[in-house]
């Protein structure tokens, strides 16, 4: 199973993302060749609403009501493993922020990597890949190694 990042999940829906190609292409290859799921958490869909309704981002943003629609597509899948922070990962965040040395724009990354933990998911797509590195328990695949 593989997790998705929301640049990732960003760059797969956007056409005139710079990384579209490369993550269609893994996304392909997880789901369609080998038979993967893909791992979904609520953070990642609201973080993806937020990025492509925005304007100064994308010339052609899509409209709420699109994005919306991708979102509950997406999450509706059968291909698509919805996962929730369970009780213990509060905890876990605030031990890794701690331990790690971590400041305020990592806060999401890191529930990102103990909702993963968590659920037992070892594997997390991500364009940002160095900012996951640090959590050892996690496999970082980048779509523009494949």
């Amino acid at each position: 199973m593989l997790a998705l990042d929301t640049d990732v999940l960003v760059h797969w829906t956007m056409a005139g993302a710079p990384h579209h190609h490369e993550v269609r292409q893994l996304l392909e290859l997880e789901v369609r060749e080998r038979g993967h799921r893909i791992a979904l958490l609520p953070q990642v869909c609201w973080e993806f609403l937020h990025v492509v309704t925005d304007a100064r981002r994308f010339a052609d943003p899509l409209t709420m009501e699109e994005a919306l629609t991708r979102v509950r597509d997406l999450w509706d899948a059968p291909e698509s493993v919805r996962l929730q922070p369970g009780p213990v990962v509060v905890h876990r965040v605030l031990e890794l922020i701690r331990e790690n040395k971590l400041g305020r724009k990592r806060i999401l990354d890191t529930v990102l990597a103990a909702t993963l933990e968590d659920a037992g998911i070892r594997r997390l797509t991500t364009l940002n890949v160095d900012d996951f590195r640090i959590f050892t328990f996690l496999e970082v695949v980048d779509p523009r190694r494949l």
